[in-house]
């Protein structure tokens, strides 16, 4: 009936505003225009939320959408931003949500920690680096690097450059026993470790850097 009376007809109730909401730190508001405009040249009454859902939630960075209309000319978008805390593997990032997604420029971020391990690992790796850095915290050590292979060893890197080996076992405990010994193994020590290995029943192995030889960045 709608239809023979002609009330669905888009020249009649055609769609007049386009409202945007979000952060967009990363995401523009042209841009989340740019790619709903074409979609609205429809009636209040025929025009395709899910398709406009569709199209927001294609565009980079873009976490959630909600699309609304509003009488009687008017549809609303709002999004939400990934928020990224850590990369993951190449190519991806981890958002504050603990969600993994991709973004073209994810490996040229600075100044986030690196993770890596399987992706059905993700949650352990995110718990862990948070374990971990609350753990160093009180040495005012901070990791920066963090990764667990398939076989379950573990290994990270300080944001000093030091290296440290974990294994698969007793990681905690193994972790623990480097902390406890940190002042002692820093005194009269103008540099970090190179690298620890934590890999023995008890103690620990270190290397220093040569001369004349700086830490590097692992992971990156």
């Amino acid at each position: 009936a709608w239809v023979s009376m002609g009330i669905v007809a888009s020249d009649r109730w055609p769609i007049r505003w386009l409202e945007v909401n979000g952060s967009f730190q990363r995401v523009s508001a042209e841009q989340l225009r740019a790619s709903m405009a074409p979609l609205i040249d429809a009636s209040f009454f025929t025009i395709d939320l899910q398709e406009m859902n569709d199209a927001a939630g294609r565009i980079s960075w873009v976490s959630s959408v909600k699309v609304q209309k509003r009488w009687p000319d008017t549809v609303s978008v709002s999004i939400e931003e990934f928020k990224p805390i850590a990369h993951w593997n190449r190519g991806r990032l981890v958002s504050d949500r603990g969600e993994a997604f991709a973004v073209p420029e994810a490996d040229g971020i600075q100044g986030l920690p690196w993770l890596q391990g399987p992706d059905a690992r993700l949650d352990d790796v995110l718990e862990t680096w948070v374990s971990f850095n609350e753990q160093l915290q009180p040495l005012g050590l901070e990791v920066e690097y963090l990764a667990v292979d398939k076989r379950g060893s573990w290994s990270l890197e300080f944001t000093n450059g030091t290296q440290v080996y974990l294994g698969r076992d007793s990681t905690d405990e193994r972790l623990q026993r480097l902390l406890s010994s940190w002042d002692a193994l820093m005194e009269e020590q103008e540099v970090p470790p190179r690298d620890i290995d934590l890999r023995y029943t008890n103690g620990f192995a270190v290397a220093w850097p040569r001369d004349g030889e700086e830490n590097t960045r692992n992971g990156s």
